[in-house]
């Protein structure tokens, strides 16, 4: 409390605490704080402190080595020590706070392990010391000033008081009496001596003194006037001179003769009193003083700002008009009876402004007692702390709430989940720990902006809540990750059900309104046990997580539970991140082509082009299983254009043997189509650098990558179009685009995923495939049908009018060297 340091300077603090490196914490606290602190480590040392000085206050650590705090505070009573004293306990005991009160202990104050009373510890100082100091300082104020007025009566009439008598004409005093000397400790013979008045006057005081005097000369009456004067030591004394012109020669000279009474005392005190006053009137906590039967006699400024209440609309009122009737009434039992137990209360109160509306202060209450013991006073210091309240709630909030979709964030996750594991432990029951990671959102914020994204994610996060039961937690740890710490389970059975549960909610449309698009997404859910795949949060989180790459690796849309390998294989993804860059370097990535041919004549018009890495450890790695860690560590994109400088190599090598009209197919993952012109730009300077036209690569993209503003995205095919490059759209039925938004959409080619093409022969697939390829031919799109691989199937498409066709039964993907071979065979399928 510096705003009340500065009015109580250089307090000094006595701290007793055999804990020296705590000692020192304090210390240096209190010090920023403005308090000079000693520090004794025994009662004893304490003592030897207390005979040698002064303090105003004393901290008491109730556990000292040679005694505790109430022996202590004993001690303190036989010395007569006049300081305020404060007790401090780790140990929470009401008889311990009760006794140390009883044996004189102003306040009491308890540690916590995090030292957060460290903070409050100045607060408490600060309150303890103001409001004894306002008590006194205005009861001494009035004490001196009655004194000084009987002082004052008594120089009067016992004349201990400076006689003088002054000769203007020489500007010296001819005459004092002996008290000047005792009073201002200049001698006689200085009083007396020329220019001593003007040496001796208060510089300030000097011209009104001399004015003064000028105004006596027909004066015929006595007159008084208030001034300093400089003591010899240098301190300064107000002196008020009563004064009469006594004598007038015929020269129109007069003599001057009176007295100099000291009122130094009764000027301090009525500064002291001026000074209370003051602080009354100006400090920013409300005061508010009650008498003996809790009716307001007194409210200072801060009082009415804080209230809304002027004194007039409150004075002789109870306090209670202030009630915000949130506090029942036990509150205010435990209220009355620390008070009359203690003396005082400190603690937060919700109260109600004059215009009705809540506040909430810090309010300290003491009482004040009479020469008897008996209650005079009460006396409440308070400070609005409304918005510090909802400022640390923001905070806090802030903290441990996604600002999106206010569930739990990462951190109050993790607590939770120390928390639980620990419950868990204790209760030896067994909890659950799921993640949920939305599969394909990537592609969607992506290509229908982040805006949407955020929307999806809002629903997805309300869909979840109905999920889980109050005792549980839900929460988003960033991005699409989602997590949920189920308590107390049953059997697994249960558990499984929760999970397909949310798979299915999950599977419902979402409306993302602001795009006009309608998004269907589902989810990956791993599952890790206490105690089985666990027994700490870290194992846990871990473990779940490994269980959730699981699903993504085997289709996505599901739940699997952790077991040991899932741990090696998350082992596996993080070598492969650390891999890919040096593996790139070396050259250990390779492009596979496998031919696409038209259906009509069996002629190969084309090829796509297919990543592959050969690690020198590992093997063949297949784009299944490094694909999705490439995109989720952003190295897709280095990928994606070293398949476009090996396939503009490809290219002009296959020119130089005659196929100049072969183009490549090459895919584009929606994260890259996000950054399309950027991509495109990197492209292009790699066809130029080759001298290669832009119409012999074709770009493959996924359904997902069509969602988002419909104009922009039209706008973007064009101008890929416009450059030469033509457009395929990839594995087409798998996403959840509407059949009218593709109508809508610039594009060369759809793609019949493969997945509908293995299921030719089983009832209600030729319906799907023969609408595919209407309505593609209705859009003058050619339709490429993947994954052929036996005979009955190529006829069925070629009997539709699919117009090409890709898959085993023609070619599996092959090197680029074995696709030459291929080609200079002259092979047609057919």
């Amino acid at each position: 409390m510096k705003s009340d340091m500065s009015i109580i300077p250089y307090t000094k603090i006595l701290y007793i605490e055999d804990d020296l490196g705590l000692a020192e914490l304090v210390r240096i606290k209190l010090k920023r704080e403005g308090y000079q602190v000693a520090h004794a480590e025994t009662g004893n040392a304490a003592m030897t402190l207390m005979r040698e000085q002064d303090f105003e206050v004393v901290l008491i650590d109730f556990y000292l080595p040679d005694m505790n705090g109430l022996e202590v505070l004993k001690g303190i009573q036989i010395l007569k020590c006049k300081a305020a004293c404060v007790m401090i306990s780790g140990v929470d005991d009401m008889q311990l706070v009760v006794n140390a009160i009883k044996q004189g202990a102003e306040d009491f104050v308890l540690k916590d392990a995090g030292g957060a009373y460290l903070e409050l510890l100045p607060t408490t100082l600060g309150k303890v010391l103001l409001k004894q100091r306002l008590i006194a300082e205005k009861e001494a104020a009035e004490l001196e000033k009655n004194k000084s007025e009987v002082f004052y009566r008594s120089l009067i009439e016992h004349t201990h008081v400076v006689a003088w008598e002054y000769l203007p004409a020489a500007e010296r005093f001819s005459y004092v009496s002996a008290q000047a000397e005792k009073l201002t400790g200049h001698s006689l013979e200085e009083w007396t001596s020329d220019g001593f008045w003007q040496a001796s006057l208060y510089p300030e005081d000097y011209a009104k003194v001399t004015a003064f005097c000028s105004s006596l000369a027909h004066s015929q009456q006595e007159q008084g006037l208030e001034f300093r004067l400089l003591k010899k030591d240098g301190g300064e004394l107000w002196l008020r001179q009563i004064v009469s012109v006594v004598e007038m020669g015929s020269g129109h000279g007069y003599v001057l003769r009176g007295f100099l009474i000291d009122i130094t005392e009764s000027k301090q005190a009525l500064e002291k009193q001026r000074l209370a006053e003051l602080v009354f009137d100006t400090i920013h906590e409300g005061i508010m003083i009650t008498d003996a039967h809790n009716c307001i006699e007194a409210v200072n400024p801060a009082f009415t700002k804080i209230t809304g209440y002027a004194l007039d609309e409150v004075k002789g009122k109870n306090p209670s008009i202030l009630s915000s009737g949130l506090q029942n009434s036990a509150f205010y039992a435990s209220l009355w009876q620390s008070l009359n137990h203690y003396g005082h209360w400190e603690g937060e109160i919700w109260n109600r402004h004059k215009s009705g509306a809540m506040y909430a202060e810090s309010t300290s209450i003491s009482y004040v007692y009479d020469e008897v013991g008996k209650i005079k006073r009460h006396i409440a210091i308070f400070g609005d702390v409304t918005e510090k309240k909802q400022a640390a709630e923001k905070i806090h909030y802030q903290a441990n709430y996604d600002q999106l979709t206010g569930l739990p964030n990462r951190q109050l996750f993790q607590d939770r989940l120390h928390s639980a594991v620990a419950s868990a432990k204790r209760n030896n029951t067994k909890l659950a720990l799921l993640f949920i990671d939305l599969d394909h959102f990537k592609e969607v914020n992506d290509s229908a902006g982040h805006e949407a994204g955020d929307r999806l994610l809002v629903q997805v996060a309300q869909r979840l809540n109905t999920c889980v039961r109050d005792s549980d937690t839900l929460a988003r740890l960033g991005g699409d990750e989602f997590t949920v710490i189920l308590n107390n389970l049953g059997t697994n059975h249960d558990l499984e059900q929760i999970a397909r549960t949310i798979l299915k909610l999950l599977e419902q449309p979402f409306s993302l309104a602001a795009t006009g698009v309608d998004a269907a997404i589902s989810a990956s859910i791993g599952i890790a046990m206490y105690p089985a795949d666990g027994q700490d949060d870290t194992s846990l989180i871990r473990h779940a997580d490994a269980a959730m790459y699981r699903v993504k690796e085997t289709g996505r849309n599901g739940f699997e539970f952790f077991t040991a390998e899932m741990n090696r294989e998350a082992g596996k993804r993080q070598q492969y991140k650390s891999a890919f860059k040096d593996s790139l370097e070396k050259k250990e990535f390779k492009v596979f082509f496998q031919p696409v041919w038209r259906l009509s004549d069996g002629q190969v018009i084309g090829v796509e082009a297919l990543s592959r890495w050969q690690h020198p450890e590992w093997g063949m790695v297949m784009p299944n299983e490094f694909i999705p860690v490439a995109e989720e560590s952003g190295f897709i994109h280095e990928l994606s254009l070293f398949v476009v400088k090996e396939v503009v190599k490809q290219i002009k090598l296959w020119d130089e043997r005659g196929f100049n009209q072969l183009s490549v197919a090459i895919n584009l993952s929606p994260t890259q189509f996000r950054r399309l012109d950027d991509w495109l730009a990197h492209m292009h300077n790699i066809l130029s650098g080759y001298v290669v036209a832009p119409h012999r690569i074709k770009l493959e993209i996924t359904e997902t990558a069509l969602m988002g503003d419909t104009i922009k995205l039209m706008n973007t095919l064009g101008h890929v179009q416009a450059s030469g490059i033509e457009i395929s759209l990839d594995d087409f039925g798998t996403g959840f685009s509407s059949l009218s938004r593709i109508s809508s959409m610039p594009l060369n080619y759809i793609k019949i995923d493969k997945s509908f093409v293995s299921q030719i022969g089983r009832k209600g697939q030729f319906n799907v495939i023969e609408a595919i390829t209407s309505m593609a031919h209705s859009m003058n799109c050619q339709v490429i049908a993947e994954g052929i691989e036996t005979i009955a199937q190529l006829e069925y498409l070629k009997q539709l009018g699919c117009d090409l066709g890709q898959g085993y039964l023609c070619s599996r993907p092959v090197p680029a060297p074995d696709l030459l071979m291929l080609l200079q065979k002259g092979f047609m399928f057919n």
